[in-house]
């Protein structure tokens, strides 16, 4: 998951002023106003079981958003592959944030800092990388047939043999071949036996 120099920095400036590790703790965004302690905790149970024991450590009104922040802190360290992307809260999804691994930080703020020069978004990427790994699908993709025998007449390639109404299998492509000499012999014979009319003077 990417985010944002602002997300970062959000989460970091609400675990020092709480006084608590900033890579044991998350950060969740976008409750409403009206979504009180104990209705927030009970929504947050069930996503956040995963990770094991874990606290509110505080919230936080943003006036540009016009909801709350919390700030999760984690008895445990984290489990990034448990952590939940996006928690369906009151009034919406919520945003869950979290540090990134200590070793992908400075990667992090070296690609943040291209993206504003190029005037785009971690948003744009996450987007554009769904888009390109993700593409929508219409219906299930389905092998090719294997080519076991050459096609006949009336019949694609890579089409799959069937036997006939007869029930006998369908001829190979050396049958085939000689099935089709024999049959340009019979219309050769036909053609010299076929008599024009006389003339009239």
């Amino acid at each position: 998951m990417l985010f944002g120099v602002k997300d970062i920095a959000l989460l970091e400036h609400g675990c020092q002023a709480l006084e608590v590790d900033s890579y044991k703790s998350l950060m969740i965004l976008g409750i409403p106003e009206d979504c009180d302690h104990e209705e927030f905790e009970e929504i947050i149970r069930v996503p956040l079981k995963p990770l094991g024991k874990f606290e509110v450590a505080g919230k936080a009104f943003l006036e540009e958003d016009r909801s709350k922040a919390a700030i999760i802190r984690l008895v445990e360290d984290i489990n990034y592959a448990a952590v939940p992307r996006e928690i369906q809260g009151k009034g919406g999804t919520w945003r869950v944030v979290y540090m990134p691994r200590k070793q992908d930080v400075e990667f992090l703020t070296k690609l943040n800092l291209f993206l504003q020069s190029e005037g785009r978004t971690v948003e744009d990427v996450a987007r554009v990388l769904r888009q390109e790994l993700c593409p929508t699908l219409t219906g299930p993709r389905e092998l090719p047939a294997p080519k076991c025998c050459a096609p006949g007449l009336g019949e694609k390639p890579g089409a799959e043999a069937t036997p006939g109404a007869d029930g006998m299998p369908p001829l190979d492509s050396a049958e085939k071949e000689s099935k089709a000499e024999d049959d340009k012999k019979g219309k050769r014979k036909h053609k010299k036996n076929r008599r024009r009319p006389d003339k009239k003077l």
